[in-house]
């Protein structure tokens, strides 16, 4: 409505005289007065053409089909949102609560005079424009709303869902209205353990409260992977806002990536790791014997299994050994086979490992430990291609590659008398030295995430996280036991780890040892709760720094405060 012009009103009245009244008055009040209608019928066609500001309308119309003034007025607000004024005689209870079903504006009581008219008809219109100022924001909310690209829930208290934009709509593969009045769970499909870990972010304080990453299965066309962060509604604390990030083409990458740093089982992006994958590819074309030299822990199996599958022999068993702590019968044995009643306890023939590898890949790890005499027969049983087993006279013929592992420095057992040398040059065509895994520390967070997934399929829990102290602390770590070490780590960690985040201090003693900060909470006086107090005493309240001192995250020293009952 233009201010500068007066209101343009429609009379609905079928009484002629009546209607040429009030028309009059209007005009005298300064009113424009752009038609008169006497039916429902009229009133909708003259509404629908002349487009007034308010429609006046008198509840008793007896011309048309028999319908009153409150039907149309309902029609008038549903098809063309124009204000309605009642002007009518009746006053009963009945008329009234029919009245309110087409929201008016106004209710003007006959007979009436001009000044209540005029009082009616300006709150009237004065209240059609804040209504039209409201509905505008709103539409211009939903239009920021739904062209933002992160999806956006509105829950009430009781959980369900009151909003869903766009965004979340296309997420959740339904349509707004399908998705109104739905509890937040079955609107976004979650159960087991993708429901709880959103749960758990309900009764985590807000300061605290982390982002998690779940799989919305079948939703449409496509699987999604949704980051789900959820904010407090500022109106009702109870009730909630869910913002859902498409993190699908993410997720992606970070899997491409991962698969393009992983050799088969080998982890790893660092120049260290990668030399070891040449070296793999390069003696994986041959089919000479290999030494792969490593601490414990390294992984040197997976080496050797790589080199196996990137052979023309990945088509053959792949037989592992371990060689430590075998007696010189035991070993000769499970190397080379025996035949019935060759010693006690042979009561049937049996192949040995190099039979058993026909074809294939025969692994010897630790193979430093093995008996200087076992030594000996290997070494005729890799010149000649053939092995004699403990109580035979022929010898079988085999066709096996043989790859090799140790933790010792075999030309320090050499020097030793430990072991044959002729042995050593004849194993030692290819060699690979694994490298420690504190010489790789650049690969340490993907070998966590490695490791976390892995401990959370074989122990069901949802810890998907590793907060910035224990990152810290594990980079910090020297890892006498290398990847192994890390893995039983993450075990342990995932073990003691309460929520979906690995903290300080669910990591196991030994690590904690090298985390803790020098001149920190070692010298804090007293138990657990007195260093507490005395952290935050020298830190002046300040809990981010008291947490650095106590060697801990900010949320571990939030739940000992709240378990202590330090305020």
């Amino acid at each position: 409505m233009d201010p500068a012009k007066p209101p343009r009103i429609l009379i609905v009245e079928d009484e002629a005289i009546v209607a040429l009244d009030i028309e009059e008055r209007l005009r005298r009040l300064g009113y424009e007065v752009v038609g008169i209608a006497d039916s429902c019928a009229g009133a909708l066609a003259s509404a629908a053409q002349l487009h007034p500001d308010l429609v006046l309308m008198d509840v008793e119309l007896r011309n048309g089909s028999g319908a009153d003034g409150i039907a149309a007025a309902e029609q008038l607000r549903a098809n063309l949102a124009v204000p309605v004024v009642f002007l009518t005689a009746y006053v009963d209870a009945a008329t009234l609560d029919r009245a309110k079903r087409a929201s008016p504006h106004g209710y003007v009581v006959k007979p009436f005079d001009e000044r209540d008219l005029r009082a009616t008809l300006e709150i009237a219109l004065y209240r059609d424009g804040v209504d039209r100022a409201m509905r505008r924001s709103h539409e211009d909310l939903l239009a920021v709303l739904n062209v933002q690209r992160v999806g956006i829930l509105l829950i009430n208290e009781a959980g369900r869902i009151l909003f869903a934009n766009a965004a979340a709509s296309r997420i959740l593969a339904a349509e707004p209205n399908t998705l109104a009045n739905l509890p937040w769970t079955e609107g976004l499909g979650l159960a087991g353990e993708a429901r709880s870990r959103v749960e758990a972010l309900f009764r985590t304080p807000v300061a605290e409260r982390p982002k998690v990453v779940v799989h919305l299965e079948s939703r449409g066309a496509r699987d999604w992977m949704v980051e789900i962060e959820i904010e407090d509604d500022p109106r009702a604390p109870q009730g909630k806002i869910f913002f859902l990030t498409d993190v699908s083409e993410l997720h992606d990458l970070r899997r491409l990536l991962d698969e393009q740093a992983r050799f088969h089982d080998l982890v790893g992006r660092s120049e260290e790791i990668q030399l070891v994958v040449r070296l793999v590819q390069q003696v994986a074309r041959t089919d000479v014997t290999v030494v792969i030299e490593g601490e414990t822990g390294t992984g040197k199996e997976l080496v050797a299994r790589a080199i196996h599958r990137e052979s023309a022999r990945r088509n053959g068993p792949f037989v592992a050994v371990n060689c430590a702590g075998l007696s010189e019968e035991l070993a000769s044995s499970q190397l080379f086979g025996h035949r019935r009643g060759a010693f006690t306890g042979a009561v049937s023939d049996a192949p040995g490992m190099f039979e058993a590898a026909r074809g294939g890949t025969l692994f010897l790890d630790e193979i430093g430990e093995l008996p200087l005499r076992v030594q000996t027969t290997l070494l005729r049983a890799l010149d000649e291609r053939a092995v004699l087993r403990i109580g035979e006279t022929q010898p079988r013929p085999v066709d096996v590659r043989i790859v090799a592992a140790t933790n010792r420095e075999l030309a320090t057992e050499v020097a030793q008398g430990r072991f044959r040398p002729d042995l050593l040059y004849r194993i030692r065509v290819g060699r690979i030295n694994l490298p420690p895994l504190r010489a790789r520390r650049d690969d340490l967070p993907l070998l966590i995430r490695h490791a976390l997934a892995e401990q959370r399929a074989v122990t069901g829990r949802a810890v998907d996280r590793v907060s910035h102290e224990a990152m810290q602390a594990m980079l910090a770590y020297d890892w006498p036991g290398n990847v192994r070490e890390l893995q039983h780590t993450l075990g342990y960690a995932v073990i003691h780890c309460p929520g979906t985040t690995i903290e300080l201090e669910d990591l196991p003693p030994e690590v904690l040892e090298h985390a803790r900060p020098v001149g920190a909470a070692q010298d804090l006086p007293g138990d657990e709760r007195e260093r507490i107090l005395a952290a935050l005493a020298r830190a002046g309240g300040e809990r981010k720094a008291a947490a650095a001192l106590l060697g801990v995250s900010r949320a571990t020293l939030y739940r000992r405060m709240a378990q202590y009952g330090i305020e």
